[in-house]
């Protein structure tokens, strides 16, 4: 009986030294230790300690529950949550929609156990932070498996792991709040289901957690516009067409003129030169036979007709997004069904969108 209280005192002992802290994204409490910004107003010692009061106070007090970020459950003011005094909303970390990401937490000692994540989009409750039960909606896999529980903290040290982390596919945000949980191994506990005993086995075991404020960027669909296709047609015509010409069938009535403009302009200039003679306006009947045996013998060509299509390739219009979208000048978006052109390299919020109001940003293309 002696032996086993002193191996629980033991891993008590452990429990209290060891901390932990998630570092990429970085979480609200330990924000002040790479941005600046933070260091007034959100410095705290105590950040890594975010383990919902201890171990006795989460399951004895509190029946297992935690605040978002770690802090003990029954606090009612927390710092770290919206209204608290180390509270400021501000986004630490952008990342795209469904992509796979890579979350580091730092670690001064190791007590086995595993870790999970969580997502919140609290853009419809700007009022309000994240709750537990929000967060559980999104309970996020590792890449590449089909768990949602990294159980290798126990292959490395006190040290920096990175853990690979699924983003959903259906889920852009402007502020989501992003959850880090780590329920360790060290507790001394019974498994209910095999009735064995040992460390980590039961249900009370020490957890850490920790919150961050992220963006998650929406893949936009693009519209593809039809393509546009134009046809242009090219006719020549040659002489050949002057072969239907038979013996009497310039007509004394025919101005010369009109033959000179449509039949003469292919007959060399030699042949040309035989026919310059001074004609008042309509030609003799012996001045009409030379002039059909000489068109009779003109050489043969031929009447072309090119088509030529062109296809120009397909316009790629994209629905204006307000989630933080980089538009550089001269892109396209289409707005309430209106195609405009960015004149001024920004990135989008809501309140930007192209309009009257926005002149300097978008310009209304006809």
């Amino acid at each position: 009986m002696m032996f086993n209280i002193c191996i629980v005192f033991a891993f008590y002992l452990v429990s209290i030294n060891g901390h932990g802290y998630l570092f990429d994204p970085v979480a609200r409490s330990s924000a002040w230790l790479i941005d600046p910004s933070f260091k007034e107003c959100c410095t705290y010692s105590s950040h890594m300690e975010m383990f919902c009061g201890g171990v006795g106070h989460q399951w004895n007090t509190n029946g297992g529950k935690c605040g978002i970020c770690g802090e003990p459950y029954d606090r009612a003011i927390k710092l770290f949550e919206k209204g608290g005094a180390k509270y400021t909303g501000k986004i630490v970390k952008t990342y795209n929609q469904g992509e796979q990401i890579d979350v580091q937490v730092k670690l001064s000692a190791n007590h086995q156990g595993h870790f999970e994540f969580r997502l919140c989009n609290v853009d419809n409750t700007p009022n309000s932070d994240a709750t537990q039960e929000c967060l559980d909606r999104y309970l996020l896999t590792i890449a590449n498996t089909d768990s949602t529980r990294y159980r290798d903290v126990v292959k490395h040290g006190s040290d920096t792991i990175t853990v690979r982390v699924q983003l959903p596919l259906d889920v852009s945000c402007h502020h989501c709040v992003f959850q880090w949980k780590y329920t360790t191994g060290n507790n001394w506990g019974r498994d209910s289901a095999t009735n064995k005993s040992g460390p980590g086995l039961g249900r009370e075991n020490e957890t850490f957690m920790g919150c961050s404020d992220i963006t998650i960027l929406a893949n936009i669909p693009s519209t593809t516009v039809p393509p546009i296709i134009s046809t242009s047609t090219t006719t020549t015509t040659s002489s050949s067409t002057l072969r239907s010409a038979k013996r009497g069938s310039i007509k004394p009535t025919q101005r010369w003129p009109a033959l000179t403009t449509q039949r003469w302009s292919v007959l060399s200039t030699e042949r040309w030169s035989m026919l310059s003679i001074k004609y008042s306006s309509v030609p003799s009947a012996k001045q009409s036979a030379v002039l059909t045996t000489i068109i009779s013998s003109s050489p043969t060509t031929t009447t072309t007709t090119m088509s030529m299509t062109t296809t120009h390739s397909p316009v790629r219009i994209s629905p204006w997004s307000a989630l933080l979208v980089a538009y550089q000048r001269g892109d396209d978006v289409i707005y309430s069904g209106i195609k405009y052109r960015c004149v001024t390299s920004h990135r989008s919020y809501a309140g930007a969108e192209p309009g009257l109001l926005t002149w300097a940003l978008w310009r209304k293309l006809e």
